[in-house]
């Protein structure tokens, strides 16, 4: 007979007979999954009022339920009273948080917006590990944020994305289990995580909610799964039972009466009293001396873990030194980079003084020219006032013509002179300039050795920095997990601001405005039972019978 099973991390398919108990299915699944802390899961399907309906201790066989054999599921039954604590196994954990994972993601346990985020954070650095730009997130965030939180608030699946990004940034360096044993603690601060709730009447046909847990046996208002209004503890508890639809439970108060509610069919009251005994069972359990059975778990399990963590840090030895030969490859690339930029700076101011220099030099040549025809027509002009000196007997028109050749060759001599002083000039101005290229070079010259040394002081002083902030066996694993809570809760601080300025309250559920209002009161899980169970068990079995 072809058998399916579900878990909340993968499918198994078995052939088995028909006559093969459910109690056998579930130890393979067991054998399977490696789990060893079998005394917290169950074998069951979903029933035609979406109740769980368990078989692992159930004597049926395989062709006593022909219908059910392909719809199995392998799931967490009972909850610890505190997951750091009592959870053992990697195995054991993974399934717990996947099933708590999905469960938020269905709602199946309400959860705040703000703590959907910070899990989600969590969830991503289970899966991927340290944060990497190369992730492509928009349907892992899908997956991971409740479709009612996303409906609530005026904010693309990239504004989320940012938001979960931030806070798993925060995270580097937890392992997959670390990541997901601090997602179920968080999951377990919830009102609804480890609660399964059932729909009962007290004497007086009031309908309630009876809520079975780990802690005992909570009483809820329909509209209100967030806050129980009685609780009774298991230590109060002395024993459960039934008949058809009337389930009687008896206090261990003798002075109390009996606590005494109706069930809407007698299958139901079968499932009550299942859970109820496992969970009482578990509770004396964690109560007596360890067994040497969950003794040896402990121990094989501290010593893997022990081993994770010399890996660990082995791991995070060798990415320190690596981050440090990268960090210090990047400075003096960006030392290099910044030498050949004054490199070219220093070559441009250098062209430019050659070029002024060679301009200087056409200068004075022209200059050199320019003085050598002055003389020349200097002397031409002197020959002719020479010739008019002693050219007495000369004609009256040649006289005239010679006088009019003197004027234009002292005109000529006039330009000329005032050509050489404007050169002169320039020249002058170049020499200056070449003098102030010089003066500004040396200055860059002097400039980039001070430079050059105060890079390399400062080199040395940060390489015996770093080697004194970075010990031989150094572990700055504790403060950094401190500082990231920290930083985490300053980020959730921020986040809850941009969720109050983007929600929409016409998508409240009731279980929102209810949580608000715990909040705006400063209550939560664990004080709100603390305030219920005051007073003795006669007065909260009088506080049910009377609702």
């Amino acid at each position: 007979m072809r058998v399916l099973i579900r878990s909340a991390i993968s499918e198994c398919e078995l052939n088995a007979l028909p006559k093969t108990p459910f109690r056998e299915i579930f130890d393979v699944m067991c054998k399977n999954l490696l789990v060893f802390e079998k005394w917290y899961f169950g074998l069951m399907y979903t029933g035609p009022d979406y109740e769980d309906i368990w078989l692992d201790g159930s004597k049926k066989c395989l062709r006593d339920l022909k219908s059910i054999v392909e719809k199995l599921q392998f799931k967490v039954k009972y909850y610890p009273e505190d997951v750091g604590e009592e959870l053992i196994e990697k195995s054991t954990i993974e399934l717990f948080f996947a099933q708590v994972k999905n469960d938020i993601a269905r709602d199946k346990i309400y959860c705040p917006a703000d703590t959907c985020a910070l899990l989600a954070s969590y969830a991503l650095q289970a899966q991927f590990g340290d944060y990497s730009e190369s992730k492509k997130l928009t349907s892992q965030i899908k997956k991971l944020i409740p479709e009612r939180v996303l409906n609530q608030h005026q904010m693309d699946i990239s504004e989320w994305e940012d938001t979960i990004v931030t806070m798993w940034q925060k995270h580097k360096g937890f392992e997959d289990e670390d990541a997901m044993m601090e997602h179920l603690k968080l999951a377990q601060n919830l009102e609804m995580y480890g609660v399964t709730f059932f729909k009962i009447k007290n004497r007086k046909g009031t309908d309630v909610l009876l809520g079975v847990n780990a802690l005992g046996l909570d009483i809820y208002k329909p509209e209100d799964k967030l806050n129980p209004q009685i609780s009774f503890p298991w230590a109060e508890i002395k024993n459960l039972k039934f008949k058809d639809r009337k389930f009687v439970i008896k206090p261990t108060d003798k002075t109390s009466q009996d606590f005494v509610f109706f069930t809407s069919e007698p299958r139901m009251s079968k499932m009550i009293l299942n859970l109820g005994i496992g969970n009482h069972s578990l509770y004396v359990k964690r109560r007596k001396p360890e067994t040497t059975e969950i003794t040896r778990m402990k121990e094989r399990a501290r010593e893997m873990r022990k081993n994770r963590e010399a890996q660990k840090q082995k791991l995070n030895k060798e990415r320190e030194a690596r981050e440090e030969v990268e960090r210090r490859e990047t400075q003096y690339k960006l030392m290099i980079e910044s030498m050949k930029e004054e490199l070219e700076r220093n070559r441009a101011n250098l062209l430019d003084a050659q070029n002024t220099i060679q301009k200087l030099q056409q200068q004075l040549e022209e200059l050199q020219r320019s003085k050598e025809e002055l003389e020349k027509q200097q002397q031409e002009l002197k020959e002719m006032m020479e010739r008019l000196e002693h050219s007495k007997n000369m004609e009256a028109a040649e006289k005239l013509a010679l006088e009019q050749e003197i004027r234009e060759k002292q005109l000529e001599v006039q330009r000329i002179q005032e050509e050489v002083n404007a050169k002169d000039e320039e020249t002058k101005r170049l020499q200056e300039e070449v003098e102030e290229a010089r003066r500004r070079e040396e200055e860059m010259r002097q400039l980039e050795e001070e430079r050059k040394q105060r890079e390399l002081e400062e080199a040395k002083k940060g390489e015996e920095k770093e080697l004194e902030a970075l010990p031989e066996g150094a572990n700055t694993e504790l403060p950094e997990i401190v500082d990231v809570n920290d930083q985490l809760r300053d980020q959730l601080k921020m986040l809850q601001q941009k969720l109050d300025e983007t929600r929409n309250q016409t998508m409240d559920t009731d279980l929102d405005k209810i949580h608000r209002v715990n909040l705006a009161q400063g209550r939560n899980k664990y004080k709100t039972l603390a305030e219920i169970r005051r007073g003795n068990t006669v007065r909260r079995v009088e506080m049910f019978e009377n609702m």
